[in-house]
């Protein structure tokens, strides 16, 4: 098997793995994110494409995000202990929001985001790509990418950053700060890439 099968067969195992012993996962979680001892409801309505969150604390108003334009196949819920995930899968790249109830504000915040990316060249090869994260409480990234040199797969020096983010709660949320992020990470890839 190819170091990029390799890669990709650890990457579904983990992703199987880490969904299993994480939560559920699922189009609907009920579950008590706003800790008042009494179930809440998050959903992804595909109709609408929007999440919609229903808190116990807020009297259960319908509390909807903004339009999720390119809701993938490959979407679901992922329940933490927390709040939940939200999974939106290309099949070769794809983003993982996560959200959190913030006490003080009372409402779902969005307070990670990861990113992967098995093609950040375009080709699909395997070749070229990695995953990163961005905590948006204290703003640090992290990348982990790959490139191909003189044909061997070259892991890069994994980048730390600071990365700013608008404050973003689920009512406001939608996958153009996804998009932002990659944007933000194919620029930083280039850069390192590029580095003999």
């Amino acid at each position: 098997m190819s170091k990029a099968g390799i890669y990709y067969t650890t990457i579904l195992f983990l992703t199987i793995f880490s969904t299993t012993a994480l939560g559920q996962s699922t189009r609907r979680l009920v579950k008590d994110f706003d800790h008042d001892l009494k179930k809440d409801t998050v959903y992804i309505n595909s109709d609408t494409k929007t999440l919609v969150c229903k808190l116990s604390g807020q009297k259960f108003k319908k509390i909807e995000s903004q339009k999720i334009w390119k809701l993938n196949f490959g979407n679901t819920l992922v329940a933490l202990k927390d709040g939940f995930e939200f999974w939106n899968d290309y099949g070769r790249s794809g983003f993982i929001s996560t959200f959190a109830y913030n006490k003080k504000e009372k409402k779902m915040q969005l307070v990670k985001m990861k990113q992967t990316d098995y093609e950040i060249s375009g080709t699909y090869s395997g070749e070229n790509g990695g995953t990163s994260v961005v905590d948006l409480l204290t703003n640090k990234y992290t990348a982990h990418f790959r490139v191909l040199r003189n044909k061997k797969i070259v892991e890069l020096p994994v980048i730390n950053r600071i990365m700013i983010f608008p404050k973003t709660y689920l009512e406001n949320f939608s996958d153009d700060i996804n998009f932002d992020y990659e944007e933000k990470c194919v620029a930083l890839y280039n850069q390192y890439q590029a580095k003999k």
